[in-house]
């Protein structure tokens, strides 16, 4: 059902790079739009290949897009939290959708419609430069993952990888395992787990039970 368009809806939508320029009256406008869904941890969202499943957009909780090899392996290509968004190729190309989309936590997730979007692109042609300017910086981000996965060891994929997920804080809660790391980095776990004693061994990071912490933040920079 559609969102009730109030102040907090109003902070959500802002929080997204596409509507953050919008002003009140173009906010409330795309609020309209918005279709409210739930799911729960481990429920598929949407299918690679499927028809275009709309712009998606994570208000609550923890998802992420992959892709499956044909032999079932599983390459994680971003995770999202609240304010984060997919599925924007297949609403403005017309295209089915590029990737998987999961839920990794129960999570609330809002829908916009390629074709409500279109309209409301439309009405309000300051989304289609919030649009242009999102996708010129996902290509940037998919520039640097491909130099990544080229050029860059499993030992420094994971440098790069602990760094984004770090944000500055110094240390990394150890919610994910090692499997999810690899599905990540593109690799397999046994990789994982010798970069990560690699990283230990050089005094880049320390790990116990229940937290990853940078040691040396600009040792880890260097292996990128």
């Amino acid at each position: 059902m559609p969102v009730l368009v109030d102040e907090n809806a109003r902070s959500l939508l802002k929080a997204v790079p596409y509507f953050r320029a919008l002003d009140d009256h173009a906010l409330d406008a795309v609020g309209k739009e918005v279709i409210t869904r739930h799911y729960q941890a481990g429920e598929i969202i949407f299918l690679e290949g499927e028809p275009d499943a709309g712009l998606h957009l994570v208000t609550e909780g923890l998802c992420k897009v992959y892709r499956l090899s044909e032999g079932g392996r599983e390459h994680v290509l971003a995770t999202l939290r609240p304010g984060d968004s997919c599925n924007e190729v297949p609403v403005v190309d017309g295209g089915p959708n590029p990737a998987n989309f999961a839920a990794l936590e129960n999570s609330t997730v809002w829908v916009i419609s390629a074709e409500s979007l279109s309209g409301l692109r439309r009405q309000h042609p300051a989304l289609n430069e919030m649009i242009i300017k999102n996708l010129a910086m996902r290509c940037r981000q998919l520039v640097q993952r491909v130099y990544n996965l080229s050029f860059l060891s499993v030992t420094g994929r994971l440098a790069a990888f602990l760094l984004q997920q770090s944000e500055e804080s110094g240390e990394l809660h150890r919610r994910m395992t090692q499997d999810e790391i690899a599905a990540h980095l593109g690799t397999v776990r046994e990789m994982v787990g010798r970069a990560f004693r690699e990283l230990q061994e050089a005094e880049l990071i320390a790990i116990d039970r229940h937290r990853i912490e940078i040691l040396d933040r600009e040792g880890l920079r260097e292996l990128t």
